[in-house]
């Protein structure tokens, strides 16, 4: 998890590599890595990005919860 600072060089540097897709965390109750500048940075370079959310909701029951609850509230990111 890296600072929405350090993210766009991130994105940068996925870029240069060739890097399709990219997710930028973020969740409910910790610091996030989402950067508005690095999520157009990866569109102009056609990345598929995901923009905030866990990638552990995918898993244990208590993260799919958060997974539930973000969807009911609409704040589920697309990607």
């Amino acid at each position: 998890v890296t600072s929405p600072e350090v993210t766009r060089q991130v994105v940068q540097d996925c870029v240069a590599a060739g890097v399709p897709r990219v997710w930028m965390h973020n969740n409910t109750f910790m610091p996030s890595s989402v950067s508005d500048e690095a999520t157009r940075l990866c569109r102009e370079n056609d990345i598929r990005v995901i923009a905030g959310g866990c990638p552990m909701m995918f898993f244990d029951p208590f993260h799919k919860c958060m997974k539930w609850v973000l969807g009911v509230t609409g704040r589920l990111p697309q990607g």
